[in-house]
């Protein structure tokens, strides 16, 4: 009788440690080996297009890439709380491909969006949409420009003096 009680204390002793083990673990988050490093923060057409622009940027002015529209946008106080949710949830996933500020502040002044070929699509259109809406909401100008092999630097910097100039 005293085995079978020392065998059952052995075996709850047991499971016991197993079940804190993986409590541990499981409270990493993450099973080793589900993430990678990615080899850039930009798209090689992305990358491309930010050579051409960082030396356009007018004095005062700041870039930063793949902003969330979270941080960017505010949802207005007023609305009903499923109605304010559902504004975040529309915002809380979504990014602008790059996003100038004012230096001093970092106060954005205007988005920028790059569009490829995957803008053509309806799904990217009603993004596209929703986004300018949103923007425009703000009172935050958003210029579109589209993938090139190459672009002229002149043209963008008229483009951004000409986009900025109201600010």
């Amino acid at each position: 009788m005293l085995k079978l009680i020392i065998l059952t204390l052995v075996v709850s002793i047991v499971f016991a440690v197993l079940a804190i083990l993986k409590a541990k673990s499981a409270g990493a988050g993450t099973k080793a080996g589900v993430y990678y490093l990615k080899k850039s923060l930009f798209t090689p057409a992305e990358r491309s297009f930010l050579g051409v622009l960082e030396p356009q940027l007018p004095s005062g002015v700041r870039l930063f890439g793949k902003v969330r529209l979270e941080d960017i946008l505010g949802v207005k106080s007023g609305l009903e709380r499923g109605e304010r949710q559902a504004a975040r949830n529309r915002i809380n996933r979504k990014h602008v491909d790059f996003l100038l500020v004012r230096a001093s502040d970092l106060a954005p002044l205007a988005g920028i969006e790059l569009d490829d070929s995957s803008h053509e699509e309806e799904e990217r259109q009603q993004r596209d949409k929703f986004v300018d809406s949103a923007f425009a909401s703000a009172g935050l100008p958003l210029l579109h420009v589209p993938v090139q092999k190459s672009y002229n630097p002149a043209d963008l910097k008229a483009e951004l003096a000409s986009l900025l100039k109201p600010l």
